[in-house]
């Protein structure tokens, strides 16, 4: 019984470092192909095109997975998961706005 709640408590830290790392990944690389693209001659072109088309898909990739994950949990887990998420979503907004 002991195991179950420790590997619950580290299943959810892996979630939480990997959603907190793709967050800042995607909008570092999607946000600098929007500033690069924009500054091209022609606007709007295709690379700028892409790099929306690329932020809209991992938005909803990273969406679907997270819904996924939190329909397993109860529900006083699924409300904690939730605030827990919009902060990093946050923190990875403050990394990556702090970057560029």
């Amino acid at each position: 019984m002991g195991y179950e709640k420790m590997s619950k408590k580290v299943t959810t830290r892996w979630i939480l470092c990997s959603y907190t790392f793709a967050i800042i990944l995607i909008l570092y690389i999607g946000l600098s192909g929007l500033i690069s693209s924009s500054m091209k001659d022609s606007f709007p072109n295709m690379l700028f095109v892409l790099n929306i088309g690329f932020l809209i898909v991992s938005a909803w990739g990273i969406g679907f997975g997270i819904r996924k994950y939190l329909r397993n949990l109860d529900h006083v887990a699924e409300t904690l998961m939730k605030k827990r998420l919009v902060l990093l979503t946050v923190f990875g907004w403050l990394i990556v706005l702090g970057i560029i």
